[in-house]
């Protein structure tokens, strides 16, 4: 991620999305794109009001590492993949970070417009 004389400390443990998408070797638009698609971690919230978005490193090195490995040498090929059922939890964790890209990417609005578009 960073090189050790750039850094004093040792390297920190959550990570906001820019150091998170650093970290993977992507842009931060593919990391939002693979988070929303279940290939990283949902962000955990932080801070007084939960707005702080931050992804644990080592959660992300499981998750890499979870990928690494390849298919299950094990596993019969003839058999049909069991469809992956998601939790509520992981549905609602999916449904904040799209919601949450909307507002990231959405163009900035001023209240003469919005008073526009609600009288139109």
């Amino acid at each position: 991620m960073r090189d050790d004389a750039d850094w004093p400390g040792p390297e920190p443990r959550y990570l906001n999305r820019q150091q998170a998408a650093a970290y993977l070797g992507v842009s931060t638009t593919t990391f939002d794109e693979e988070v929303a698609a279940g290939l990283w971690p949902q962000a955990r919230r932080r801070g007084a009001k939960g707005r702080r978005l931050t992804w644990d490193r080592k959660l992300l090195d499981s998750f890499a590492d979870r990928d690494s490995y390849g298919p299950d040498p094990h596993a019969n090929p003839a058999a049909p993949a069991q469809p992956a059922s998601l939790s509520d939890d992981a549905v609602r964790q999916t449904a904040e970070a799209a919601a949450l890209r909307g507002l990231l990417h959405a163009a900035p609005r001023n209240r003469a417009q919005h008073r526009q578009q609600k009288a139109a």
